[in-house]
């Protein structure tokens, strides 16, 4: 007979901070008033394939980010862009979720929100709420989405301090909420190794000793957790 053990291995998520709102024109405001941030992929449409009268194939497309804000307070600009329009514009938002170990950073783009129910309660603060959903933009070499997640326990301190000074501003910059492609620009130049693709067949790696090795006058070996060997000719392999 084994006893079972359980281990303190689990992750988890808890709370919300940061919050930021982004309007189409102008620099971030905080939003400290933020409580909760509910998302999750709409329901998309089916496709069903059908031969002979039998179904085949049953094919989904991925759905967009939505779901509710709930806050007891929000920006002037959130108040002036949102709240007071009767058609509402566009608009971007951060948000940090706590994890056991460090913490998640989320960018939500082109995000619309509508009426919810309003909630009031014979104790407590009540509270704002709205539904939203978000259009999707192109994200590099990923596809369509509107909805970024940075982890602090995969990203180099130095890079998430890059990412949180263009988020957060600071005494030379003003808050405001960066593309996706310049998300991931940030990330390319902060890496330690780096993979230039010249597009012509050809590539540079720039790193440090303890990634690129010369073996010899002509030949080199990389040995970086980006690098993955297929097999003793072939891999691949990104900045990182």
């Amino acid at each position: 007979m084994t006893k079972l053990i359980w281990d303190d291995t689990r992750d988890y998520e808890s709370g919300v901070d940061r919050g930021v709102f982004y309007p189409l024109n102008g620099s971030g405001e905080a939003w400290s008033g933020l409580i909760s941030v509910t998302g999750s992929p709409s329901e998309s449409d089916q496709k069903s394939v059908y031969l002979d009268g039998k179904k085949i194939l049953q094919k989904r497309r991925p759905g967009h980010f939505s779901g509710m804000i709930e806050s007891i307070s929000y920006p002037f600009s959130f108040y002036k862009d949102v709240v007071m329009q009767r058609i509402t514009k566009p608009f971007g938002m951060s948000y940090r979720v706590q994890t056991k170990k460090g913490y998640k950073i989320h960018l939500v783009y082109n995000v619309l929100v509508g009426p919810a129910p309003k909630l009031y309660q014979q104790q407590g603060v009540d509270f704002h709420r709205w539904s939203f959903t978000t259009k999707p933009l192109p994200i590099p070499e990923v596809g369509f989405s509107a909805h970024l997640v940075v982890d602090s326990t995969e990203a180099y301190s130095w890079t998430l301090t890059a990412l949180e000074t263009i988020l957060y501003g600071d005494d030379a910059e003003t808050s405001r909420l960066p593309s996706p492609q310049e998300v991931m620009d940030i990330f390319e130049e902060n890496s330690i190794l780096r993979i230039i693709d010249h597009g012509d067949g050809t590539w540079t790696a720039i790193g440090p000793d303890s990634a690129i090795q010369m073996l010899d006058s002509t030949t080199f070996e990389i040995t970086w957790p980006s690098a993955v060997y297929i097999d003793a000719v072939s891999y691949t392999i990104h900045s990182l």
